[in-house]
């Protein structure tokens, strides 16, 4: 029990301040790594493979992954209102939640998906890829960059979010 008390103040530590942005980039990379080893060696916790099995489980952490991302954008909301102040309270938590993205995807699937699915997990990786290498961990002092990346960042959000919204459609419409 005490254990718990310790990681839950630590967690809203973390959750108001943040970690540096090496911190952030260090976590997600850790995630990715054991995410390309998952599927490069086909391993599947038989635990999870059970839950997954599960439709209820399936449609819980399904809409889990969509209120995800729905709460990411409101980061992007936030600072195309010009709400600079809000936003910048929020980057920690976009930061933080955008780096354990690769956690939130294997607890809904253990597998990457073939046809749409495929791509739809290929762009939440490239999306979640182009948030974990951003401005401050790549530096490049060049005009086009930052604009050309927080481009492909938020246009990968977005063909993410209508992906899924493709995806929850199929999945109902064909039950």
């Amino acid at each position: 029990m005490q254990d718990f008390i310790r990681l839950k103040s630590l967690l809203s530590v973390v959750l108001k301040s943040g970690l540096p942005a090496k911190g952030y980039f260090r976590v997600g990379l850790f995630l990715l790594a054991a995410l390309i080893v998952q599927q490069s060696t086909g391993w599947q916790w038989t635990l999870l493979t059970g839950l997954q099995d599960d439709n209820t489980y399936k449609l819980t952490t399904g809409f889990g992954l969509l209120a995800l991302i729905l709460y990411q954008w409101r980061f992007s909301v936030k600072r195309a209102q010009g709400e600079q102040r809000k936003a910048a309270t929020m980057m920690g938590r976009h930061k933080l939640f955008g780096a354990l993205f690769p956690l939130f995807f294997l607890s809904h699937s253990q597998i990457l998906g073939y046809g749409y699915l495929g791509i739809l997990s290929l762009t939440l990786l490239l999306a979640f890829l182009t948030g974990l290498f951003n401005f401050q961990i790549v530096t490049i002092h060049k005009s086009w960059y930052r604009p050309a990346w927080i481009s492909a960042h938020v246009g990968l959000s977005m063909a993410l979010l209508l992906l899924m919204a493709y995806h929850v459609y199929i999945d109902y419409a064909f039950k």
